[in-house]
């Protein structure tokens, strides 16, 4: 949402099209922070399938749902989220012959689903790189991903935009949001997982070292369960008996997120470098977040993510994800203060040096849409930019060069192509 209401702001009209499992009644299409949704409802497309032609057919279901919404809307640009989002957004924009921008969060052709079926793979490789050349810009959020992308697509137009939170950053807060709501004594450290859970997020390993960890260092999973994720979980803390020393809290709100984050001591970023080549190359929103909040890190050897951490010595990075070495790590960090306080403020000296915050790196998207707006006006006659109401050439040449100049500032951590 981010990204969206920087480009209200900034003065677009923006509407997204997602899909949703359920809305309430009249809640199909609604008004959120000057932002139009219309909203797919599927529930079937979040449930898990294990015939994967079955897949296939739910994919085209969505994607002919799509479709007349695209056309009607008529954005002068698309920016299609994932790759299922593709075809349509890709119809849509030829239809009219507006920009097109493809946003890849995720090496998706690099999981498990598609790395065990070669065939599968090859033919959805030669798709999106179809799909891919009638792009005019694409988008990623980890600057690891690029050159897989271009050996994957072809040498196209990419950029890095990474998914920093906005100010005002939570460096101490007189509430204990987790504590409170854990009923657990003030003395207690929490180590915190927020985010998806999800198989490929190595969950299953770090409540197995919670049997290693002193009663007073608690993890704490916060987060949106996918399928039976959660009940699995919890299974197994019962089996292994460590109830006391791991918790499953569900999403807050995003308003109210980094206050609770930082409530906790430390942020876990502990996912499996060997699941996929997405996950060992990713930048992921949960390490700004974990910064922006002020905790130290402790991390798996994930290639940009255990740079940065040792570079700016703000946590800890895993060698070995075995139950034994995670809780040890957990136990370092939350027991020695010295240490913490240590790594806290140089979290804090980071981000203010740095500038991660999203006022700042949103002058990189903001500069992608101004480029293709320009480019879509110039590349119309001079009666159907009056009649389309477009900004003059004047106004968004100036809005461009503000742009280039605000680029020049952002800082020198990964994140630029």
């Amino acid at each position: 949402m981010n990204d969206a209401r920087a480009l209200v702001t900034d003065g677009y009209y923006v509407i997204i099209v997602d899909v949703v499992p359920e809305v309430m009644p009249g809640q199909r299409i609604e008004h959120v922070d000057g932002i139009l949704f219309y909203h797919i409802v599927s529930p079937g497309w979040f449930r898990p399938t294990v015939w994967k032609p079955w897949f296939i057919a739910k994919l085209l279901c969505i994607v002919l749902r799509s479709i007349p919404v695209l056309l009607l809307a008529r954005a002068d640009i698309y920016h299609a989220h994932v790759e299922h989002a593709f075809f349509a957004t890709l119809l849509a924009a030829r239809f009219w012959r507006h920009r097109l921008i493809f946003d890849t969060p995720e090496l998706t052709l690099y999981s498990p689903p598609f790395s065990e079926r070669p065939f599968l793979r090859e033919q959805a490789l030669r798709f999106i790189r179809w799909m891919v050349m009638y792009s005019d810009l694409h988008i990623t959020g980890s600057p690891a991903y690029v050159p897989v992308l271009r050996s994957l697509y072809g040498d196209n137009n990419y950029r890095v935009i990474r998914h920093i939170p906005p100010r005002p950053f939570v460096e101490e807060t007189d509430r204990m949001h987790l504590h409170e709501r854990l009923e657990l004594a003030p003395g207690i450290r929490i180590a915190l997982y927020q985010g998806y859970l999800l198989p490929d997020r190595g969950l299953e390993t770090l409540v197995r070292s919670a049997s290693y960890l002193p009663p007073d260092c608690v993890i704490v999973l916060l987060g949106q369960s996918f399928g039976t994720m959660a009940e699995d979980l919890q299974e197994l803390i019962v089996s292994l008996h460590v109830e006391d020393r791991v918790k499953i809290l569900p999403p807050v709100p995003y308003d109210l997120l980094l206050e609770w984050i930082a409530t906790a001591d430390i942020g876990l970023l502990l996912l499996p470098p060997d699941y996929s080549l997405s996950i060992r190359k990713c930048l992921p929103n949960k390490f700004f977040e974990y910064l922006a909040a002020g905790l130290p890190i402790l991390c798996s050897e994930l290639e940009v993510v255990a740079s940065l951490v040792r570079e700016h010595e703000i946590g800890a990075v895993v060698t070995d994800l075995v139950p034994e070495q995670i809780a040890q790590a957990i136990q370092c960090l939350l027991q020695d203060r010295e240490f913490w306080r240590q790594a806290h403020a140089k979290v804090l000296q980071l981000v203010d040096t740095q500038g991660l915050y999203w006022e700042l790196e949103k002058w990189h998207l903001l500069g992608c849409y101004c480029e293709l707006m320009w480019q879509r006006h110039s590349s119309l006659p001079a009666q159907r930019r009056r009649w389309r109401g477009l900004l003059p050439a004047s106004k968004l040449f100036a809005e461009s060069s503000m742009s280039a100049a605000a680029e020049k500032t952002l800082p020198s951590l990964p994140g630029g192509d």
